[in-house]
């Protein structure tokens, strides 16, 4: 074996410094740049959490200005086994109606995700809901949830869209305004400028409807990112392509026809390669003697991948 001597150790050291110096000059900004990213994320999650803390806080003491404090004045808001709420107005009245018919409130969120996008942030979670109604027993309300929150100027949070919904099935008599007459769907107009964007949207709507009436639960996940999570009515989250296949195949009966399904948008919000959302959707089965019309709505986050494509990156349904 040739061994370098002294010198030629020296010219080795002297070439190796020369490549190696532009190489971490070129590496460092990147470091600083996941570094501040890092903190920055970490920053909007203890914002978040605060804003949780407040929020349960105040739904502890009965405070509905409290609670809507955290809602911008355009806010939907999606309860489980009720229709969606399209302004501020009616979320104050719901947490009013709310508070009129139940005691001994208790709530806490757990957020699992948050993700920074332009000029929103995202928030999944999971959320623990104690309470009374006036003549039923306490109830135990376990779930999962998404909030999207706009970002100001200030960088301050607004709630601007959130939906949520148990974790397993329970009767809706265990929610206390779940008898109310259905509020007719408002639906803003899109924009000239996103009818694109909203056409491909409806376009991946209709395909999952066609596969909703097929029972074709293996095509399902075609629709997702790989990193996706899914958060379908009375289960936990189901995160990860992988798992969401797994959940379609077994949740698309073939026991069950689906006569009709109708998947429709009532708002969309571009956000950079993501879009937010908000969905409804109809759906008419039958199943031996037995058949129904299921009604409920969406929350939908859709990302534009590097092939082009639009994907489902978050998705969260409950039923009216």
């Amino acid at each position: 074996m040739h061994l370098l001597n002294g010198y030629s150790y020296q010219k080795l050291a002297s070439a190796l410094s020369l490549f190696l110096v532009p190489f971490f000059i070129l590496l460092n900004p990147v470091l600083a740049k996941d570094k501040k990213q890092a903190s920055v994320i970490d920053d909007y999650q203890k914002k978040v959490e605060h804003l949780n803390l407040q929020f349960a806080r105040a739904l502890e003491k009965e405070d509905v200005q409290a609670i809507i404090q955290y809602y911008a004045a355009d806010a939907t808001s999606m309860p489980e086994y009720h229709s969606t709420l399209y302004n501020v107005t009616a979320i104050a009245s719901y947490y009013k109606r709310w508070l009129s018919a139940t005691k001994d409130n208790r709530y806490q969120r757990s957020i699992y995700s948050i993700k920074i996008i332009d000029g929103y942030l995202l928030e999944s979670g999971t959320f623990t809901h104690d309470f009374t109604q006036t003549g039923h027993q306490p109830f135990h309300y376990s779930g999962k949830y998404i909030h999207v929150w706009r970002i100001d100027k200030k960088q301050a949070l607004t709630l601007v869209s959130e939906i949520w919904g148990s974790a397993s099935w329970f009767d809706r008599s265990s929610m206390p305004l779940s008898s109310d007459t259905a509020a007719p769907v408002q639906i803003i107009p899109v924009k000239p400028a996103e009818k694109l964007l909203a056409d491909s949207i409806i376009d991946n709507n209709a395909e999952v409807a066609r596969l909703v009436k097929e029972r074709n639960g293996p095509a399902f996940s075609a629709f997702y990112t790989d990193d996706a999570i899914y958060m379908p009515y009375y289960t936990p989250m189901v995160i990860g392509k992988d798992s969401i296949h797994s959940y379609y195949v077994k949740h698309e009966d073939p026991a069950v026809t689906i006569d009709d399904v109708q998947i429709n948008i009532s708002r969309i919000l571009p956000a950079g390669d993501f879009t937010l959302v908000n969905g409804f959707y109809n759906v008419k089965w039958r199943a031996g003697g037995n058949s129904g019309l299921v009604t409920g709505k969406s929350i939908n986050i859709w990302k534009r991948e590097k092939d082009g494509k639009l994907r489902l990156y978050w998705q969260m349904t409950n039923h009216d």
